[in-house]
């Protein structure tokens, strides 16, 4: 058993409870990865008046001799840490160029038939814009869901073909526009962020400049503010959660984002070490999730999972009737989302408003983490 002997010191700080006097006043011998040769019984008790049992590894073997190290650095496989490199970047150039033509965007001239007479035109193109939603001649006319990153990168675009009078998405027109163009992009890195990232630094600002009107009246008394992120399944609901936030007057410091699909929400340890990974947008923020109809106990268990990493997380029960203590006066159908419910208020003629301020939050009832 010598050889257990490499390696092998007194800890330097923590003591354990002295199996021979009782008190809290041994000092192990542990290995090199931290754990003791075996706690409270090999090692030094600092009572030396006392106690003073010293009781150092090599005796401890010898007196042991069938004890196997349970724990023992050198001879335990070491796991490697992946090696995590750069996604690849979209030009920035090539996302500007396909900002116009939205006469021909299926899903712009949807935004806007729906919305122009309720919320307003300029509403509405200020939010296809502020999401920097694209035009492709794909399918007739579709639009592009660029993924902007919360430092202005651009990780890639998601093009989705839409009816333009259902507002219903095609789900077998879709491509990315890395791979449609995969002659400029020759091996490319697709690292996914949340579409809306970039917005964070946008209402990062609101919130600064609120505080600054605030300061500026004496003896206000000043409510907590900050940037919340709410966070859909589909492009299509950020954009319209957007709208409805902007047409009641809202100053936009709650930011739409969206997965971009239900398993993009994924916050495994892997994804928080990994600085590009989406996840890292969410990292102290206020996190408000929005899951679909029947998805309500997967998005929870997802949610608990980010305690630690999220200031914050919060549940939405909007979609699901037996949870929410608010009437929702519309159908709400299997796979449905909270902008499916804000659709059918705006085309049957409801104010939405209510609908909108009661969607979570409630005496803090659906907080998470």
């Amino acid at each position: 058993m010598g050889r257990y002997n490499q390696d092998i010191q007194l800890a330097k700080r923590g003591k354990a409870v002295c199996s021979y006097c009782g008190k809290k006043s041994f000092v192990n011998y542990i290995y090199s990865d931290g754990a003791p040769v075996a706690d409270g019984v090999c090692g030094k008790c600092d009572r030396a008046d006392n106690c003073g049992v010293h009781y150092p590894p090599r005796e401890y073997f010898k007196d042991n001799p069938t004890f196997k190290p349970a724990r023992f650095s050198q001879f335990r496989p070491q796991r490697k840490r992946p090696v995590i490199t750069p996604p690849s970047y979209i030009d920035s150039s090539l996302m500007l160029d396909t900002m116009r033509g939205y006469e021909m965007n299926s899903f712009a001239k949807f935004l806007h038939s729906t919305f122009d007479e309720v919320a307003g035109a300029d509403i509405v193109q200020a939010n296809i814009e502020r999401y920097a939603v694209g035009t492709s001649s794909r399918y007739g006319g579709s639009a592009i869901f660029w993924q902007v990153d919360q430092f202005g990168r651009i990780r890639s675009g998601q093009i989705i073909g839409y009816d333009a009078t259902s507002g219903k998405r095609n789900h077998k027109q879709q491509n990315w526009v890395h791979s449609v163009m995969q002659e400029n992009y020759p091996d490319y890195k697709l690292e996914q962020c949340y579409f809306g990232s970039h917005l964070i630094n946008s209402a990062d600002k609101v919130v600064a400049e609120i505080h600054q009107e605030w300061d500026a009246i004496p003896n206000m008394q000043k409510c907590e503010v900050e940037p919340i992120i709410y966070l859909f399944e589909s492009p299509k609901a950020a954009v319209i959660m957007s709208i409805a936030l902007m047409w009641g007057g809202c100053r936009m410091t709650e930011v739409p984002m969206a997965t971009c699909s239900c398993g993009n929400l994924n916050p495994s340890l892997d994804s928080r070490k990994n600085p590009y990974n989406k996840i890292q947008v969410l990292k102290n923020r206020k996190v408000v999730l929005f899951p679909d109809n029947g998805k309500f106990e997967d998005w929870k268990a997802k949610g608990e999972q980010l305690k630690g990493f999220c200031k914050e997380v919060w549940i939405s029960t909007a979609m699901e009737r037996n949870l929410h203590p608010h009437a929702i006066d519309c159908e709400i159908e299997d796979g449905d989302g909270f902008d499916d419910v804000i659709l059918r208020y705006v085309q049957a003629g409801k104010p939405i408003w209510d609908l909108i301020i009661t969607c979570y939050g409630y005496h803090g009832q659906w907080q998470i983490v």
